[in-house]
């Protein structure tokens, strides 16, 4: 699919499944958060941050743009800044609004997984979204191809509180973000030493007592990383900090947020775009309770 010479099947896509969200969760407030550069704050702090990544195609950035122009039409909020990824706005959107409203974040980036609170529930999409949901009995009104996390579900499915995903990337890495995390220590030592002790610099505080360090593992049923961990500290330090969505405040207003999609602008774009399934597909519904999606 093209328009003008600009690939457009992404943007079908992502139109297509924010109708259904729009129609199906009726949310009343609605923001969408990019990332728009590599070259953010992270980056600078750690030159091989997602140096991993090959760079986004033309075909791909295109979309993109286009995309962003059909929800500035539809007057959908959006947030984006070279220096900050879309991880950073989802979290800041969301601890500056929880209290005042449900927050749900509706992403495939498991790093959102830090900020799951009993006021922001996580839609995670994963093609095992099917099989969590049979598991957990799961029920209710969630988009299709997602898994909704509460802060139990974290703690069940991940063994560690939502706030220690960070600490656990620490020490483990990520190789989707190229985190480093601290070699020769992985999931296996990882969750028994953070169920025990909350936190990394807790356990590089109990490690400089190496006999109670060594014991503590041995009552854990755990290999002791202690070497690994000696020659890890800062490694595992900077990869926290990585790993650490930024939430700070936001010069925005739960108002500018409210979902009031103009449609016939909208639907001039789908028109012109020859999204013709599209076009009588976007009704926006009273809402059954105030909610942000994300």
């Amino acid at each position: 699919m093209q328009h003008n010479g600009v690939f457009t099947n992404g943007v079908f896509a992502m139109c297509r499944s924010l109708n259904k969200l729009v129609e199906k969760q009726k949310p009343t407030h609605l923001a969408v958060a990019w990332d728009i550069s590599r070259n953010t704050f992270r980056r600078k702090l750690y030159p091989d941050y997602k140096a991993n990544r090959d760079e986004t195609v033309p075909e791909l950035k295109s979309q993109y743009i286009l995309m962003q122009d059909i929800l500035r039409s539809a007057g959908i909020a959006q947030f984006m800044d070279e220096n900050l990824e879309a991880d950073d706005f989802l979290g800041s959107l969301s601890k500056i609004f929880e209290s005042e409203i449900p927050i749900f974040l509706y992403t495939k980036d498991q790093d959102a997984l830090q900020l799951v609170s009993d006021r922001t529930r996580l839609w995670l999409i994963t093609s095992k979204s099917d099989d969590l949901k049979r598991e957990f009995k799961q029920e209710g009104n969630i988009p299709d191809g997602a898994f909704e996390f509460t802060p139990l579900l974290v703690k069940e499915i991940y063994g560690l509180y939502p706030s220690q995903i960070i600490d656990k990337k620490a020490l483990e890495g990520d190789s989707s973000d190229n985190i480093p995390g601290v070699r020769g220590v992985g999931e296996k030592a990882s969750v028994p030493l953070l169920q025990e002790l909350g936190t990394v610099e807790a356990i590089f505080e109990a490690l400089e007592d190496e006999i109670s360090f060594k014991n503590l593992c041995k009552d854990l049923g755990i290999r002791s990383p202690i070497k690994a961990l000696q020659g890890g500290k800062e490694s595992a330090m900077l990869s926290k900090d990585l790993a650490t969505i930024r939430c700070q405040d936001m010069n925005t207003t739960l108002h500018n947020l409210r979902l009031q999609v103009n449609q016939d602008a909208l639907n001039q774009k789908f028109a012109e775009l020859n999204f013709k399934s599209l076009v009588k597909a976007v009704p926006v519904k009273t809402a059954v309770q105030d909610c942000l999606a994300l």
